[in-house]
């Protein structure tokens, strides 16, 4: 269970269902991603601005949530080095 701040009506944090999963044309080379109930996986920029945090996970999801966590920590590298690089 997750939950994110609605910022396109009322501001209010709400719950959302989501999956952990391989399975799905988002993931590459076997990494998760989470998946939220209409199919589209949660990406990075959506996980900032919208504040999403996690609720409740099994010990399964946490571990493969720390994956999916770790994979954005490489992304935000990337980006900084990027970002260094130009200036």
């Amino acid at each position: 269970m997750l939950s994110y701040v609605d910022l396109f009506k009322d501001g209010q944090r709400r719950n959302i269902r989501a999956s952990v999963t391989a399975d799905h044309p988002a993931s590459h080379h076997g990494q998760p991603v989470l998946v939220l109930p209409d199919g589209g996986s949660l990406d990075l920029t959506s996980w900032v601005l919208l504040n999403y945090r996690i609720e409740k996970a099994t010990q399964k999801e946490r571990a493969q949530l720390e994956k999916v966590f770790a994979n954005f920590n490489l992304m935000c590298r990337e980006i900084k080095k990027k970002d260094d690089d130009e200036n």
